[in-house]
């Protein structure tokens, strides 16, 4: 049987009694808490203790959702996890104004507070000292990820890294900027790294090589951010990503697969040499429902126009090529439209035909007309795919793509980026799609011999927030295909490099829509496109607006506020909210 470390279904139950305040006098056995329930007293004794307890905090990483569950890094989007490739089968817009809680907001500082926890105690379990290093580097593993997704959502927020009772003075504290936020989430990672082992368990647990995974995602996203969001010089963080990515990057141990999509849908992800860290699905214990929702009557969410023109052809250039791309046939029907792209672009969405409510394909329908199929893997087939919680293909978490991304993305915005660069890197993730290399001076960014130059690049939806160089461009645009299913990725990326107008449907009207199906135009079928035969996905009159500086951050928390103000300390809301 699969030994399931993500997201173990072993629960725990760590009472935190405080035995001061019992006033029992019964009995002793009313005064006693019972042999077999676990107190913090009596809870720390073990190394078999401290690692169950670290369990837990897998959790955190939603992968493909729990169960039935659609609170997912992948596919699954909502009003604040909205992106550009995937329109959801039912029209989301941003919230508008702030909730008075967030599930987000309670979850990731109640796995703060267990950090700390962890961080408290672990020193006085008699266990080997090179497993107390490794379960302190564990628990700082974890409280950096939260703080950094806590930063990501929501800008300055409340820092603590005590294990802090309700009464303390200190509980209630002014927010921490964004910034200093990020760099005690850089400083706990870097920590991490001296501490963890190398290889815990395979690819199931963190291990050293998994905080130098979130290192270099941490340092790229704060290095772009400063950059495009707030004018300063990022190059310190950007040269941290580049760092922290080649010691991932010259571990011989991690090597691409073969096939992109296993990724994806693979059953077992356990010990894949791609995968730095999986979360793992096992029958019985925990399923999802990625597959569910993308092989049944549920309409799918489907690709948008915006993110369809994004894949190149085998030859690396753009469909929008200032010049022409003779590798591209155009979009009259759905034969030219796959014809040679990116193989990634089939390999994601079906190319046998469209489906939409008027012509379904197996049963299947799209919201846009691409038939979403990354999931499907051959092995898995009746309940297993179509009953909802019962899927099992594994979720990667960290992948050595991404790190090969983020050095490459690191080495173009220092300015810095050689074709040796782009080979030990980006051209790696590329040769296993199966397109052209890139190659550079440093700005310019050439495939097959011929410079890029696309259309798409200085467009005024670009201008917006201003046009980058055609290198970055490239970096960028591989990014996007490389995770093309991994909403919670593409959102980051957006609201890093200042893209929000990317999700406005009327400075992007093609983020609202779908598939080119000419046989449509003039029709009375449910499905409505334009005058050029795009899929109009949605109702007549409905739009989305992305509010600068507003939706870039969530809304903190109204009670949260109130519950700051109560103690005398203002909580700031963010602007526009």
């Amino acid at each position: 049987m699969r030994k399931l470390i993500i997201n173990s279904k072993i629960k725990i139950s760590i009472v935190l009694l405080s035995m001061a305040g019992l006033s029992f006098s019964c009995s002793d056995f009313l005064d006693t808490p019972p042999e077999d329930i676990f107190t913090d007293t009596n809870f720390w004794t073990s190394e078999n203790n401290v690692k169950t307890y670290s369990w837990l905090n897998y959790d955190t990483f939603y992968g493909y959702g729990n169960n039935a569950s659609i609170t997912s890094e992948f596919y699954f989007h909502t009003s604040s996890d909205l992106d550009d490739n995937l329109a959801m089968n039912v029209f989301t817009n941003f919230n508008t104004t702030a909730n008075a809680i967030n599930k987000n907001w309670n979850d990731y500082y109640t796995l703060i507070r267990r950090c700390n926890l962890m961080l408290e105690r672990v020193p006085t379990v008699p266990m080997d000292e090179v497993k107390k290093k490794h379960y302190t580097g564990v628990a700082k593993f974890f409280r950096a990820y939260t703080y950094f997704r806590l930063a990501q959502q929501f800008g300055d927020v409340p820092y603590t890294d005590m294990y802090l009772s309700q009464s303390d003075v200190n509980v209630y504290k002014p927010a921490l900027s964004r910034a200093e936020v990020i760099d005690n989430v850089i400083k706990d990672l870097e920590e991490a790294t001296a501490l963890l082992l190398d290889i815990d368990d395979k690819n199931v647990t963190v291990n050293k090589y998994t905080a130098y995974a979130l290192l270099s995602r941490v340092c790229v996203y704060e290095g772009t951010s400063k950059k495009y969001n707030f004018s300063q010089n990022g190059n310190e963080y950007l040269q941290k990503a580049k760092t922290a990515a080649l010691v991932v990057m010259n571990n011989p141990a991690y090597v691409l697969k073969p096939d992109w999509q296993s990724l994806y849908n693979s059953v077992e992800l356990l010990g894949n040499s791609e995968v730095i860290l999986a979360k793992r699905y096992l029958k019985g214990v925990l399923g999802n429902s990625i597959q569910a929702y993308t092989n049944t009557s549920t309409v799918q969410n489907g690709l948008t126009k915006f993110g369809a023109e994004s894949y190149v052809t085998t030859n690396g250039l753009p469909i929008k090529q200032i010049g022409g791309n003779a590798q591209y046939l155009g979009d009259d029907n759905i034969a030219n439209t796959f014809a040679n792209r990116d193989p990634r672009f089939s390999k994601a969405f079906g190319k046998q035909d469209y489906a939409y409510s008027d012509k379904p394909l197996t049963g299947l329908t799209s919201i846009t007309g691409y038939v979403f199929q990354l999931f499907n893997n051959p092995t898995t087939s009746g309940t297993e795919v179509t009953t909802i919680g019962q899927n099992q293909i594994d979720a990667p978490v960290f992948t050595l793509s991404e790190v090969y991304l983020n050095y490459a993305e690191a080495c173009a915005e220092l300015g810095t980026v050689t074709n040796a660069d782009l080979d030990m890197s980006i051209n790696k993730v590329r040769a296993r799609a199966g397109i052209a290399a890139l190659t550079t001076d440093g700005i310019n960014a050439t495939a097959a011999g011929v410079q890029i130059n696309d259309a798409q690049r200085v467009t005024a939806l670009e201008q917006i927030s201003g046009i980058v160089s055609p290198i970055i461009w490239e970096v960028r645009r591989e990014r996007r295909i490389e995770f093309m299913s991994w909403t919670a990725l593409r959102k980051a990326d957006i609201l890093r490099w200042k893209k929000g107008d990317y999700l406005d449907t009327t400075t992007n009207p093609d983020v609202a829509l779908g598939a080119r199906i000419p046989a449509l135009i003039g029709t009375s079928s449910k499905t409505k496109v334009n005058a050029s035969g795009y899929v109009i996905p949605y109702a007549a009159g409905v739009s989305r607006a992305f509010v600068s500086p507003k939706n870039y951050l969530t809304a903190i928390p109204t009670n949260d506020i109130s519950l700051y103000a109560a103690e005398g300390v203002e909580l700031k809301q963010n602007s526009g909210w």
